[in-house]
């Protein structure tokens, strides 16, 4: 099967990435941090999955930062069908995120939205 990550996808507002990392519940580990939201869905909306993801300079330089927010985005675009169907979900990326490979970061980006998935 074939997933796409499109543009009615992307957390884009400041205002948004708060509200999940206020309201939402959070997994971390020392390659990321992985919140995921479900907000309430307004009558008449279409449910949407929606992903962001936050790199700031600790991480590495600009080439580094681009390189872990395409392996976050594709992350989330191989598993966004495991997810509830309207969620909201941020990926804050640490500095040892660009040292893991692929297969390891899909491992605990599994192991991340498993957790915060299951009931509390």
């Amino acid at each position: 099967m074939r997933f796409r990550f499109t543009a009615r996808q992307h957390l884009r507002r400041a205002r948004e990435f708060e509200a999940v990392r206020k309201f939402g519940r959070a997994f971390q580990s020392a390659p990321f941090v992985f919140t995921l939201h479900i907000p309430e869905l307004v009558d008449g909306a279409i449910p949407v999955r929606r992903f962001g993801v936050i790199a700031s300079r600790r991480v590495g330089n600009a080439v580094v930062r681009n390189l872990c927010k395409r392996r976050a985005r594709e992350l989330f675009r191989n598993h966004q069908h495991l997810l509830p169907e309207h969620c909201d979900c941020v990926l804050l990326v640490r500095r040892r995120f660009p040292e893991l490979t692929f297969t390891e970061l899909e491992k605990r980006f599994v192991q991340a939205y498993e957790y915060v998935t299951r009931a509390k």
